[in-house]
């Protein structure tokens, strides 16, 4: 699973565990990372007992959450052996050290049954791997018949998008332009996604989205800012982003999905379908 990797200065590549928390940490405290972060805790839900991987986990913050909330097992897994010494030092500090399992490795490992997963999370990764359809195939197969996968990536069908695409792609000519990151391979509509996710045997269930309405702009020169933040816009993530379709027109674009031969409760499913179709 080929990827572009960050440059040697980027924080995720320095051997500095402590510096490179501490923007991981400052990262995740804007609202931005707030919102999204919410709402993937709220499709992964209770983790208590269970047994969960977060695969390209970077610093570690879900492994570490996922620890927290009691899963019975804990895995991450990341290409970056620095980060992944950040993630270790992230859950020394929370002490959930002795329940993490970490793995190096850049393609997705092979998990057999018993070792198959209830929960795998796939936060922001999908767009930098370029055999999406193998990662999305080997994440399905590492799954237990019931489990679940949490995924999100950005969203090209999005307000976002259509400006900042508009100036960098259709203005400055920028063809190879994926958003935020210069190591991103591409970008993903819900329909497209939906699509991918369905050949590798993944029924979508719930979708999220945040950033619907940006709220971060570029600053005048003479401010002394790189950014202006309007972070009140965030009240309409927060009001819609669970609502349909409102919930697949944020930028950060967000999925639960289960195996799509699993057996389900039939009283259960029908509250979900009911619970999801009230949101939407």
């Amino acid at each position: 699973m080929i990827r572009k990797k960050y440059a040697e200065d980027h924080w995720i590549r320095s051997s500095d565990q402590e510096k490179s928390l501490r923007i991981y940490l400052d990262q995740q405290k804007k609202a931005y990372s707030r919102i999204k972060n919410h709402y993937v805790k709220e499709l992964l839900g209770d983790l208590k007992g269970k047994t969960f991987l977060d695969y390209g986990c970077g610093a570690g913050m879900f492994v570490v959450y996922a620890a927290r909330q009691g899963a019975s097992r804990v895995a991450g897994v990341d290409a970056e052996e620095t980060v992944l010494s950040t993630a270790r030092f992230f859950a020394a500090q929370e002490e959930v050290e002795n329940r993490c399992e970490w793995i190096a490795r850049e393609d997705f490992p092979v998990f057999l049954p018993p070792l198959s997963f209830d929960v795998i999370l796939l936060k922001d990764v999908i767009e930098h791997i370029e055999d999406d359809d193998a990662l999305l195939q080997k994440a399905s197969q590492a799954l237990k018949p019931d489990g679940t996968i949490v995924l999100s990536t950005q969203n090209n069908l999005c307000l976002n998008y259509l400006t900042q695409g508009l100036y960098h792609r259709i203005l400055l000519q920028e063809k190879d332009w994926y958003g935020w990151d210069e190591t991103h391979l591409r970008f993903y509509s819900p329909r497209g996604l939906a699509r991918k996710l369905e050949d590798a045997g993944l029924r979508p269930v719930a979708w999220r989205s945040a950033y619907i309405i940006p709220h971060k702009f570029p600053a005048l020169p003479s401010s002394g800012k790189e950014f202006y933040r309007l972070e009140s816009l965030t009240l309409i993530d927060k009001a819609l982003g669970r609502i349909f379709p409102w919930n697949r027109l944020g930028w950060s674009l967000m999925v639960k999905a289960e195996k799509a031969g699993r057996l389900r409760d039939p009283i259960k499913q029908f509250n979900n379908s009911v619970l999801e179709a009230w949101q939407q």
